[in-house]
């Protein structure tokens, strides 16, 4: 992901948790908080409960990945924070972009219909 849809600040990421509204699956949860320009911003994060740094590093990279693909099908305008759960941790790539999909269009920030 380019550096200008990326959330770097902690402050960024405590606002978005508490003001912004979330939406969640078995694998993750979206928080969503709308912006004044028209820059969408993206973070990830995952639970502590996955112990070792590598799986979490890997779960962490998965979604990335998914969210570069997937960037230019969501509404602008938006920050939007991932939190990857404890059950996605053995998911394969194509489940959890069902699960990331599925929740941008509870959200309704996706543009397209769903297949």
């Amino acid at each position: 992901m380019e550096k200008e849809n990326r959330i770097t600040n902690n402050s960024d990421y405590k606002s978005v948790y508490s003001k912004g509204k979330s939406f969640s699956d078995y694998n993750l949860v979206l928080f969503v908080k709308r912006r004044t320009d028209e820059n969408t911003r993206f973070g990830v994060t995952t639970a502590k409960k996955i112990k070792k740094a590598v799986e979490r590093n890997r779960y962490r990279r998965r979604m990335k990945e998914i969210i570069r693909k997937n960037l230019h099908d969501v509404k602008p305008g938006y920050d939007l924070v991932l939190m990857c759960r404890l059950n996605g941790k053995d998911s394969d790539f194509s489940a959890l972009e069902k699960s990331y999909l599925r929740l941008l269009k509870k959200s309704n920030l996706w543009k397209k219909e769903l297949y």
